[in-house]
């Protein structure tokens, strides 16, 4: 009898640290998710003309590496639709197809490929995990490491997003 431990604990990480980041995103009004704190600072606008105009254009950009919180959600979303992608399907998808939805749809967007990679990960046993798979870069990484990256990668922007509003409600507050 095989018994499946590696991918239930997987997706339990997965959703752990997501309900809190969706939590926290619904109660974000859609002045503070559009707030910038510099003029340079990254908004929804610049990944759709990332995903159009590729890395050379962004690189061209006097962007700050700071961002808005609805950009923040789009590119999360992007990323795991990416990743499930190359992980679990055709492999051909590419940024110029991606959406890019304002807030707040940007996080019904969101949740919609967070169950799209979750429900892909509940198709596979854990011996699977071990299997390499092409990024969307060319790279070569097992399914296992890119679940790992995506459970990372929520909590790193989780905390961004936490610091943002932080900012935004001490700036407003004290009238900088």
């Amino acid at each position: 009898m095989n018994k499946q431990k590696i991918v239930p604990m997987m997706i339990w990480e997965l959703e752990r640290g997501f309900q809190g980041l969706v939590q926290t995103l619904n109660e974000i009004p859609k002045e503070e998710a559009q707030w910038k704190l510099t003029p340079h600072s990254r908004t929804l606008e610049i990944i759709k003309q990332w995903n159009e105009k590729g890395n050379d254009w962004v690189s061209a950009q006097t962007l700050d590496p700071i961002s808005t919180i609805e950009y923040k959600v789009v590119h999360i979303a992007q990323c795991k639709q990416m990743y499930d992608e190359y992980a679990f399907r055709e492999g051909t998808l590419n940024w110029r197809d991606l959406e890019s939805p304002e807030w707040p749809k940007c996080i019904t967007f969101l949740e919609q490929t967070q169950t799209r990679l979750v429900d892909s990960l509940q198709k596979i046993a854990d011996e699977q995990l071990e299997k390499m798979v092409s990024t969307n870069w060319g790279d070569l990484w097992s399914i296992k490491q890119i679940i790992s990256t995506m459970i990372l990668h929520d909590a790193y922007h989780f905390g961004q997003i936490c610091t943002i509003r932080n900012l935004y409600k001490i700036i407003n507050r004290n009238g900088l």
